[in-house]
């Protein structure tokens, strides 16, 4: 699992994975999404504080945005994917930045219910992740990983007037009664809504 090196403008060491040989994995290499919401948690007055919060990254590839958080003083923080190759890019990633008291990878699958966390966030995190479907897979985990008083800030690098996903997604939350506002040209904040 050779691949490059890259540091972050927030000084976060991220390894790239290798090209798979049977599969294409979008999630070994680092995208415009996830520097974009590492950006947005490390400089931006619009991002909530993370230090001492718990945090749950969607589909973390590299994990980049969850040991950005880890970095700034989140814990526990949780970076997931359903790939096992990119478990270990991420468990290679967290001992480069010395992070393993604070951040740890899980196997989470969005089609699979079992494999969802059973204790919720204070935060949830996603970049990168609308790029196949219609993105309702993905809104139905977020949604089951927000608590009332949580929130999701999820980073896209696609153009959302032509990404079915993207549509998809918000549709889907939308429907789901998940608050939905636009942050900075570059992050969507999600949060449950309490119905009474």
């Amino acid at each position: 699992m050779a691949g490059t090196e890259i540091r972050t403008d927030e000084g976060v060491v991220i390894f790239e994975g290798s090209p798979h040989k049977a599969k294409v994995l979008y999630g070994n290499l680092l995208w415009t999404g996830a520097l974009a919401l590492s950006k947005f948690f490390a400089t931006s007055s619009a991002a909530p504080p993370v230090k001492g919060r718990s945090c749950l990254e969607l589909g973390a590839g590299t994990g980049v945005v969850g040991l950005t958080l880890g970095s700034m003083g989140a814990e526990p923080v949780f970076i997931t994917d359903n790939e096992p190759e990119l478990l270990l890019l991420m468990k290679k990633n967290i001992e480069a930045n010395n992070l393993s008291d604070r951040v740890q990878t899980f196997c989470l699958d969005w089609a699979d219910g079992k494999s969802f966390m059973q204790q919720l966030p204070d935060l949830v995190v996603a970049a990168d992740v609308l790029y196949e479907g219609d993105g309702s897979m993905f809104c139905h985990a977020l949604a089951k990983h927000l608590r009332i008083g949580a929130e999701a800030y999820v980073a896209n690098h696609h153009n959302p007037d032509k990404c079915e996903a993207t549509l998809g997604f918000l549709r889907t939350a939308t429907r789901l009664g998940l608050r939905v506002e636009r942050l900075e040209e570059l992050a969507v904040v999600i949060a449950p809504v309490l119905k009474l």
